[in-house]
């Protein structure tokens, strides 16, 4: 794992805030219904159990019950919600999380630190996300990054805000760049089929732009 300026970049998705939102919340929804479920299954489980054994279909002495847990519970129903019960129309509604996840165009403008136009640039995006993960992969014909950290930024009838620092790595062939950090704000529509946003870089590149993202 490549690092720079004491920062670590991880090649899988990373947590990512959402303002507003406590997931803490759901975690006491779903703990809650862990319970009841495991409650339900196992007096399910103790009334089969005893009907086949007034039935003689089996002995009592070859009965083995393990008594389902909330706990055994709660874990499948969170790896479903995180991977895919949020992405509901409803759920998400509901959690007011947007789904941001997919394939990006991104055409962009870089100025230099005299905030004078130094070229444009095209590339693409892909964000892959999950309840609790995210990652932002841009790729371009010189170079690409990935985001390390993020936050997303409900912003009412305008959208949602995506706020997310990166990493950058120059492809070989190009050796006037050098890797970097920089930092992104990209405002998403509410309907999630467009984004506008800036973006600067520092350290060994003094360097800002704009971008204009639509889903493909």
């Amino acid at each position: 794992i490549p690092s720079h300026h004491g920062v670590r970049v991880m090649g899988g998705k990373h947590e990512y805030s959402v303002i507003g939102h406590r997931r803490a919340k759901i975690a006491m929804v779903q703990a809650f219904l862990a319970g009841a479920i495991a409650g339900l299954l196992s007096l399910a489980a103790t009334a089969l159990i005893n009907q086949l054994i007034e039935l003689k279909w089996v002995g009592s002495m070859s009965v083995i019950y393990w008594p389902i847990t909330g706990g055994a519970v709660f874990a499948i129903l969170f790896a479903l919600f995180e991977a895919v019960v949020w992405r509901n129309k409803w759920i998400n509604w509901l959690v007011g999380i947007p789904d941001l996840s997919g394939r990006w165009r991104v055409s962009g403008q870089s100025f230099n630190e005299h905030n004078e136009p130094k070229f444009d640039w095209v590339g693409e995006i892909t964000i892959t996300q999950s309840y609790e993960k995210l990652k932002v992969y841009l790729k371009t014909e010189t170079s690409s990054s990935s985001s390390v950290t993020a936050a997303i930024v409900p912003e009412g009838d305008d959208g949602f805000r995506l706020i997310y620092s990166y990493q950058n790595s120059p492809r070989p062939g190009n050796p006037e760049l050098q890797r970097h950090l920089g930092h992104c704000e990209l405002l998403f529509d509410k309907s999630l089929t467009t984004a506008e946003g800036d973006y600067f870089n520092n350290f060994s590149r003094m360097t800002h732009g704009t971008m204009k993202l639509k889903r493909k």
